[in-house]
């Protein structure tokens, strides 16, 4: 009898040392984050202005944070399934995604029923970059200006044939935008990518492309692509002298992609606010702006309740206009 009741003294006092010390290892992991190497999902293939940011910040993250942050590409269906796999990961800060307009704001809407997220799912960290939209035309066509773009809309009405990247997608919403706003209608040609898209441009096969600047920049400075508008807050120092669509009385087209850091919903504030600290010391080196400004973006520092907001307005945007019928789910 006396030998059982010693073990059951001694297994009552493991239950209560094992209760009383796993919260403290619990603290001692959060504060001490990170511990080991954490996984960074990039919903698109290797190669794009997603995965070549994506690629600079991981880096930058190792060095701040003494730990690897291992970039793995897991493209399709505009974000899609790279985003539906960091929303099911364990919220513990070792899997978090940097991605962009598209899994983050777009997609997920576009998909209707079909998608298996939305943005309450995710944990808003940080913005790290924004990549400002361009609208080009061929260097030899006789529209040389957004108003000589706006006026030949104009005199040929439903006949300017107007490329983009694909349904949902920045420079898509774009022309949406401006349609409305017009009151002009376009012809839409959707391409899956930029490179499909300029080469038509140059071919004579359209009149005017709405992409992001990267895919853009190296043919407008060749000057085979004459720059007719950003779409940005403000002038790039790229293209100093191209205006931006406020200076141009189009302000209601105002989408531009971003890339931000976000994690699954429940991750620890302990962690996010290490990874906001750290994201806001990396946007701090002008090395980090001066690589992101040569791959076409703009380093951009908002976190918190303000990046927040920014992502319901973006949300809203694409809300509205699919309410509308003006953007069509898939």
């Amino acid at each position: 009898m006396k030998l059982h009741l010693r073990r059951r003294t001694v297994l009552a006092s493991a239950v209560a040392v094992n209760l009383f010390v796993h919260p403290l290892v619990a603290w001692s992991q959060l504060a001490d984050y990170p511990t080991h190497a954490v996984r960074v999902i990039v919903p698109f293939v290797p190669g794009g202005n997603a995965d070549s940011t994506a690629r600079i910040f991981a880096e930058a993250y190792s060095k701040q944070l003494g730990q690897t942050f291992v970039v793995e590409n897991k493209g399709g269906a505009g974000g899609l399934i790279g985003a539906s796999q960091m929303v099911r990961a364990a919220p513990d800060g070792y899997t978090i995604m940097i991605g962009t307009t598209a899994p983050i704001v777009a997609s997920w809407q576009l998909a209707g029923k079909a998608a298996n997220y939305g943005l309450k799912d995710m944990k808003a960290v940080a913005l790290l970059t924004q990549v400002p939209g361009v609208i080009v035309t061929n260097a030899n066509s006789p529209i040389k200006s957004y108003s000589d773009l706006v006026a030949y809309a104009k005199s040929h009405p439903g006949e300017l044939k107007f490329g983009h990247l694909g349904n949902g997608t920045a420079g898509h919403v774009n022309i949406l935008q401006m349609q409305k706003s017009l009151s002009q209608k376009y012809i839409g040609v959707a391409y899956k990518g930029a490179g499909p898209a300029v080469q038509d441009l140059l071919g004579g096969q359209l009149d005017a492309v709405a992409t992001d600047l990267p895919s853009a920049l190296q043919l407008i400075r060749s000057g085979q692509l004459q720059a007719l508008a950003v779409v940005f807050p403000q002038r790039v120092s790229s293209l100093p002298n191209v205006p931006t669509m406020t200076e141009l009385k189009q302000p209601q087209v105002d989408i531009a992609p971003f890339t931000a850091v976000m994690a699954p919903r429940d991750t620890p504030p302990g962690v996010v606010k290490k990874l906001v600290d750290s994201t806001n010391a990396i946007l701090d080196d002008p090395a980090i702006g001066k690589r992101i400004e040569d791959i076409g973006g703009v380093t951009s520092k908002m976190s918190g309740a303000d990046f927040e907001q920014f992502l319901e307005r973006q949300t809203e945007t694409y809300r509205s206009l699919i309410v509308s019928g003006v953007l069509h789910t898939q």
